[in-house]
C-alpha cells in the first residue's frame, strides 16, 4: 500500500503506515485538527511526488502533507471517537445477558464437591465428564459395570487441602450419589444465573447494569 494522500473540497483519503482514513473534508479538518492551506492535494510518498492546487512537481517533501501522513494514528482516533455510537440500554443488557450465560456455564462446568466416598472432594463437571458419568450411571445396576468396574469406578478429583488429583474409586451407590451432587450443582449454578438474569432485566441504566458483579 502506497503513503499518499488525496485532498479535494469534498473528500480526503489518507494511506500511511498501512492504514486508510477515509471522510469528508470538512470531517479531515476537524479530525487533523490544523489549517491546510490547499484546495487538491495528490501526495504521494511512495513515488515522491506533490500536486498541490492542480500544480504538478512541486516541492518534495511538503511539510504539511508529511505532518498529516504521519498523524494517521491520531486520525483514526479521533474518527473513531467521532463516529462512535453508544450503545442503547437493551443492546447493552443484550451483552449483559451473554456474560452471564458463560459465567453460569463456566460456574457448571468448573467443578464441585461430593461427598460420595464419605470425603469431600472436588470433582470435574466439564461437558465431557457429565455425559461419561451419566452414561456409567445407566449401567450401574447391570453385570456390564460390575465387569468393566470390579474394583469400582475411577473418578478423578482434589480431596479436601491437596493440589494434586487422586483416583477414588466409586461402587454403584456412590456412582448413584455422584449424579445427584453434580445435578444439585448444575441446579445451584443455574439459579444463580437465572438471579443475575433477573437482575439484568430490571436494571434502568448502564450503571445499575456495571453494578451486577459476575464472580
Amino acid at each position: 500500500m502506497q503513503d499518499l494522500i488525496i485532498y479535494d473540497k469534498d473528500n480526503v483519503i489518507v494511506q500511511s503506515e498501512g492504514k486508510v482514513y477515509q471522510d469528508t473534508t470538512i470531517n479531515f479538518i476537524t479530525d487533523y485538527g490544523e489549517k491546510v492551506n490547499y484546495q487538491t492535494v495528490d501526495y504521494n510518498r511512495t513515488t515522491q511526488t506533490c500536486w498541490l492546487n492542480g500544480e504538478a512537481f512541486q516541492a518534495y517533501p511538503n511539510t504539511i502533507c508529511e505532518d498529516i501522513l504521519n498523524s494517521i494514528d491520531t486520525l483514526l482516533e479521533k474518527q473513531a471517537k467521532r463516529e462512535y455510537i453508544l450503545p442503547t440500554l437493551d443492546e447493552l443488557k443484550d451483552i449483559k445477558l451473554s456474560e452471564v450465560d458463560t459465567w453460569t456455564a463456566d460456574k457448571i462446568n468448573g467443578g464441585f464437591i461430593s461427598e460420595c466416598t464419605g470425603k469431600p472432594v472436588r470433582y470435574d463437571s466439564d461437558k465431557d465428564t457429565q455425559l461419561t458419568m451419566q452414561g456409567i450411571a445407566l449401567n450401574v445396576s447391570t453385570e456390564r459395570f460390575a465387569n468393566e468396574y470390579p474394583l469400582g469406578c475411577p473418578v478423578r478429583g482434589y480431596k479436601e487441602g491437596e493440589t494434586e488429583k487422586t483416583i477414588q474409586y466409586l461402587n454403584a451407590a456412590q456412582v448413584y450419589t455422584w449424579c445427584a451432587d453434580l445435578s444439585s450443582h448444575i441446579g445451584a449454578c443455574k439459579q444463580q444465573g437465572w438471579i443475575k438474569q433477573a437482575q439484568v432485566e430490571a436494571a434502568l441504566s448502564k450503571e445499575e447494569l456495571d453494578a451486577i458483579i459476575l464472580d
